[in-house]
């Protein structure tokens, strides 16, 4: 998967640090960083697959009914935990700074990773800018409690919209409802 190879995903994360700079010349903390960079490469567990950004997202490539949604609370869990390690990387190479806000350490991309990002070409990379752009407006209003707890509601397995919902609309009802409920 390109998800598994370094390059791939520090590019994604150079991309995504230019929207977020996009919104806030400061950057954003780890924890928003990451939340960012899963629901980015998985734009519609937050875009609902009906007006003008679900037609955007659908034009630069993502579909609401891919299968892979339904399996999204693993690979948040595993890809988050492999931000901190870019994020290193990406200030080694000198694409990526931190510094102290309010007493919490904020990310942000600097000119060398700008102009390095700006050079990324391919299909994806412009298809990854429209969603990080969405995304990220969408989301840096709410706090980060706030990002934390609807995050969670996205990545529920069950409920209107939730990621089973992919599943379903391919599959159908189930043929024995069952009354268990996630708990997360």
């Amino acid at each position: 998967m390109p998800e598994d190879e370094v390059p791939f995903r520090l590019a994604q994360l150079l991309l995504l640090l230019t929207a977020v700079t996009e919104q806030d010349a400061s950057g954003a903390s780890l924890e928003r960083i990451g939340y960012y960079d899963f629901l980015s490469a998985n734009p519609f567990l937050v875009v609902p697959s009906e007006g003008r950004e679900a037609s955007l997202l659908r034009l630069a490539g993502f579909d609401p009914q891919v299968l892979a949604y339904a399996s999204s609370s693993q690979r948040f869990t595993s890809r988050r935990q492999r931000i901190q390690h870019d994020l290193a990387l990406l200030i080694a190479y000198g694409c990526c700074q931190v510094h102290n806000r309010n007493g919490s350490l904020v990310y942000s991309i600097t000119l060398a990773g700008q102009e390095l990002g700006g050079q990324f070409t391919a299909t994806y990379a412009t298809s990854f800018r429209t969603a990080a752009r969405i995304v990220v407006r969408r989301l840096r209003r709410l706090s980060d409690k706030g990002l934390r707890e609807q995050t969670a509601r996205w990545l529920r397995p069950d409920g209107h919209g939730g990621p089973a919902a992919a599943l379903m609309s391919v599959l159908g009802p189930s043929p024995h409802a069952s009354a268990t409920s996630w708990e997360g």
